[in-house]
């Protein structure tokens, strides 16, 4: 699982840097190009606390799991770029954190 989640990372910061950077307005279509890998890597974290968290612990990292997927889709059934860049700079990423294991070098985005 922490290998998707540097997958997924390294195409967020792909896709928002470009925009960032660059202007490339191809932010919804790149994202839409996510969707079978977030939906893997979120359902993980809704099969069960498998983690050993308290259950209120839990169920509040239920609950931002499915907002952050309730975002994602919102954001691409409203074609708003803003939303989706926000979903994934900060939403996603927060997400996607609690799987990848901090290196000494490592930048943290977001």
């Amino acid at each position: 699982m922490e290998e998707l989640a540097k997958e997924l990372r390294d195409k967020i910061d792909t896709i928002c840097g470009r925009y960032h950077y660059y202007k490339d307005g191809a932010v919804l279509e790149k994202s839409l190009g996510l969707a079978a890998d977030i939906r893997q890597y979120c359902s993980y974290f809704l099969q069960g606390n498998i983690f050993g968290l308290e259950d209120a612990e839990y169920m509040d990292l239920q609950l931002y799991v499915m907002q952050v997927l309730k975002d994602y889709m919102e954001a691409l059934e409203q074609k708003d770029l803003v939303y989706m860049l926000d979903t994934l700079d900060y939403g996603l990423r927060q997400v996607l954190d609690l799987y990848i294991k901090k290196d000494a070098g490592e930048r943290n985005h977001g």
